[in-house]
């Protein structure tokens, strides 16, 4: 079987990227967030690879992306089911390290 074929590498393409899963597990924490609330909280970030995975994320369903009608403008993310569904393994996944520093508890 290649790697193409295989449902876990299919099922965890989109969390190939060092931030898609950070920011699953922080909206999984704050819950619905603005561009400005998941940048300012989150350490060492750019924004540039921040607009990247947010964009992997909502391609791939894994986040919802909804525009706000206010003036300004604003952009909301949230957590799709299937992001939802996805917090149970990355947790899993993240308490095998044991207690790492966690990059969502910047406060700019």
């Amino acid at each position: 079987m290649n790697s193409n074929e295989c449902p876990l590498s299919t099922a965890l393409k989109p969390l190939r990227g060092k931030w898609e899963p950070v920011i699953i597990k922080f909206l999984s924490i704050y819950g619905n967030s603005g561009y400005n609330e998941i940048y300012n909280r989150m350490d060492n970030i750019t924004p540039k690879a921040l607009t990247e995975a947010l964009k992997i994320l909502d391609h791939e369903g894994i986040i919802n992306r909804i525009t706000v009608s206010e003036k300004p403008h604003r952009v909301i993310y949230r957590l799709s089911e299937k992001g939802i569904a996805m917090i149970q393994p990355l947790n899993e996944i993240e308490s095998i390290n044991g207690n790492i520093k966690s990059p969502v508890t910047k406060t700019k």
